[in-house]
């Protein structure tokens, strides 16, 4: 598999670009408050988005029906779908946040869902390079958790799979001042790490790095990658 680059804005760019959206049908795994289910839907995809947190998960339902765009409760080991009935699930940032003794049982659960032929499963994670991912590991170091995630794609069954890609990107990452990153990083949801942790001089020091030197402001590029794969017979080699 030999990596490729494309330029893209957003993340939802790069999804638009390597997912064929309008009448596709897409698992969510990570949906949160629905807001990628949303902007698939916009292109046209019909999306379920899962939600594992109770009380998010019913502030979820409180917001009514969407056409096409289903929010529910439930977990990424027990996707509510048929087998062979979905075009593409999507770990949108999420497979290293997932317990690393459920990571193989929630690809499998993917692999479950996908359509036979030309099913799509799409990986999203930060990657483990540049130097805004370097700032954040000194207050979250997710290198580990990472690591597991990519041996838990290796240990899938291989075989369901016609073709696999690895694609990587970056995003622009841009703040006006130290104090706004903390402030983004402190409000993040589920956090592990306290003021002081992205608050001190160390983290200051690195930021300081992504100063704008034609202008106001701080810019980095976040650094992403992509593992795509696609169901299907495997290629036959020859003798």
């Amino acid at each position: 598999m030999i990596p490729e680059t494309i330029k893209v804005g957003t993340d939802i760019e790069a999804m638009e670009r390597l997912i064929p959206l309008p009448g596709r049908r897409i698992v969510d795994v990570a949906g949160g408050d629905g807001a990628l289910a949303f902007a698939l839907a916009e292109r046209g995809a019909s999306v379920l988005a899962l939600q594992n947190d109770p009380e998010s998960a019913r502030v979820n339902r409180a917001l009514g029906s969407f056409q096409r765009v289903t929010l529910v409760e439930g977990f990424a080991q027990n996707l509510p779908q048929n087998d062979g009935t979905v075009d593409c699930v999507i770990f949108a940032d999420c497979l290293s946040r997932i317990e690393a003794h459920d990571m193989d049982d929630c690809l499998a659960e993917a692999c479950r869902v996908l359509k036979e032929n030309d099913g799509l499963l799409y990986v999203l994670e930060q990657d483990t390079s540049g130097l805004f991912d370097g700032m954040i590991r000194m207050f979250d170091d997710q290198s580990a958790v990472r690591a597991w995630a990519s041996g838990a794609l290796l240990r899938m069954p291989q075989h369901i799979f016609a073709s696999a890609w690895e694609i990587h990107y970056s995003l622009k990452r841009q703040f006006p001042d130290f104090g706004s990153f903390v402030a983004k990083f402190m409000s993040a949801e589920n956090i592990s790490y306290a003021l002081e942790d992205v608050n001190n001089a160390d983290v200051n020091a690195l930021f300081e790095q992504g100063k704008n030197l034609k202008g106001a402001g701080y810019g980095f590029e976040h650094e992403m990658r992509v593992n795509l794969y696609r169901t299907g017979p495997a290629p036959t080699v020859s003798a």
